[in-house]
C-alpha cells in the first residue's frame, strides 16, 4: 500500500499530535505484517488485529471508527492532491466487486470540487450490452465481468465524443430490466472538467485510447487480512465476499445461496479480466475498514448460522471470532453505507 500523506485540516480527534506521528502510531496500534501475510503481484497486503479491534470496540469505540475512516480518506486526499497538481484530466477507477468504487468515485468529485474543479463521474455499468446481448458462461450463466459484456462499441464512441468534442449523449442501464433505457442524457463538459470512469473494467486499455499521458489510474481493493495470533483468521477476499452477501441480500432481493452460486464464477473473472491491470495503477487503494466485520458479525452471521453451504460454515467460524456492532455507528459519509443499508 502506498504511504499516506495527510493534510492540516484534521478532525479534533487528531489536534493530540501532529498529523503525521498520529498516523504513524495508529498504524503500528492496529496493523502490523506477519509471516503469514501473501503477495497479491508485487502488492504486499496489510494485517489487522482482530484481538485488538474486538477490544477497542469495547473501551475506545470512537477512536476506533475515526481511525479506520480516516485511514480510507487520508488515501482519498492524496489521489485528489496528485490529480489536482498533475492537473490529469482522466481519473480511471477500477477494482473488483465490492471493493468500494461507487463511493470513491463520488468522494473524489466531492474532494475536486472542494479544489474549484468541476468532474463528471460516468459509470461504466451503464455501458452494459442488454440481458439478451450479453456473453455467457459454458454453464450458461451470465458472464458480467467479462470484458465483453460491455457495449465497448458504443462506449468508444461516447470518449471519443465527450474527450474531443465536449459533449456526448450518456445511456443508463436499468438493472431491473437488465436493458439499456431508451432516453439518453445529454453530458457537457469544458477543457479543464475531470473525467472520472469508474467500474470494474476502468483499467482495460482498451477503453480508453490515445489519452495515455492525461490519464490516473487507481484500482481499489479490499487489501487487508485480519489475524489473530499468527492466523490469518478473515482473509481479505472473504471480507470483499462479506461485503457481497449482506449487499445483495438487503439490497438486491437476492438469497445468500444465489450469491454463493456465482461467487466462483464472479473471482474467475476478476482475475482473467480485472486484476491483471492492477499493477498499471498509479495508485493502490484499500478500502479496508477496521471495524467492519463487527458490524457483519451483527447483520450477516444470523443469516449465515443455519446454512449447509461450505462457504457459508466457513463465514461464520470467521465472524464467530468478532465482537458485534450495529449499523447506527457507521458515519453517515461512510464508505460502508454502500453496503449496509441504515433502513
Amino acid at each position: 500500500m502506498h504511504k499516506l500523506k495527510t493534510d492540516k485540516n484534521l478532525q479534533k480527534a487528531w489536534q493530540i499530535a501532529t498529523p503525521y506521528v498520529k498516523l504513524t502510531l495508529l498504524k503500528r496500534k492496529y496493523m502490523r505484517k506477519i509471516d503469514l501475510e501473501r503477495r497479491h503481484g508485487n502488492i504486499m497486503k496489510n494485517s489487522f488485529d482482530l484481538s485488538l479491534i474486538n477490544r477497542e470496540a469495547k473501551e475506545n469505540l470512537t477512536e476506533l471508527i475515526e481511525t479506520s475512516e480516516y485511514l480510507y480518506r487520508s488515501q482519498v486526499r492524496h489521489i485528489v492532491k496528485e490529480i489536482v497538481e498533475l492537473k490529469t484530466r482522466i481519473i480511471l477507477l477500477a477494482g473488483p466487486s465490492s471493493a468500494g468504487k461507487t463511493t470513491t468515485s463520488h468522494l473524489i468529485r466531492e474532494s475536486l470540487k472542494a479544489q474549484g474543479i468541476d468532474s463528471l463521474v460516468v459509470s461504466l455499468d451503464d455501458f452494459f450490452k442488454n440481458r439478451e446481448d450479453t456473453p455467457r458462461l459454458p454453464d450458461g450463466s451470465l458472464d458480467f465481468e467479462s470484458i465483453n459484456a460491455i457495449d465497448l462499441d458504443y462506449l468508444n464512441v461516447f470518449v471519443t465524443d465527450l474527450l474531443e468534442k465536449r459533449e456526448a449523449k450518456m445511456p443508463e442501464f436499468d438493472f431491473l430490466t437488465g436493458r439499456r433505457k431508451e432516453q439518453l442524457k445529454d453530458v457537457k463538459i469544458n477543457e479543464h472538467t475531470a473525467v472520472i470512469f469508474e467500474g470494474i473494467h476502468a483499467l482495460n486499455p482498451t477503453l480508453i485510447k490515445n489519452h495515455e499521458e492525461d490519464i490516473y489510474k487507481i484500482y481499489i481493493c479490499v487489501n487487508s487480512n485480519f489475524f489473530i495470533g499468527k492466523e490469518i483468521v478473515i482473509p481479505a477476499k472473504r471480507l470483499r465476499q462479506m461485503r457481497r452477501l449482506i449487499r445483495d441480500f438487503y439490497t438486491r432481493g437476492h438469497s445468500l445461496s444465489k450469491t454463493f452460486e456465482i461467487w466462483g464464477n464472479v473471482v474467475r473473472g476478476e482475475d482473467k479480466f480485472i486484476k491483471p491491470y492492477k499493477t498499471t495503477a498509479n495508485y493502490i487503494l484499500d478500502s479496508t475498514h477496521m471495524y467492519e466485520p463487527l458490524i457483519y458479525a451483527s447483520y450477516l452471521a444470523p443469516l449465515l448460522e443455519n446454512m449447509e453451504e461450505p462457504e457459508a460454515k466457513e463465514l461464520f467460524s470467521m465472524l464467530n471470532k468478532c465482537g458485534k456492532l450495529k449499523k447506527d455507528i457507521i458515519p453517515k459519509d461512510s464508505l460502508l453505507n454502500e453496503f449496509v443499508i441504515r433502513n
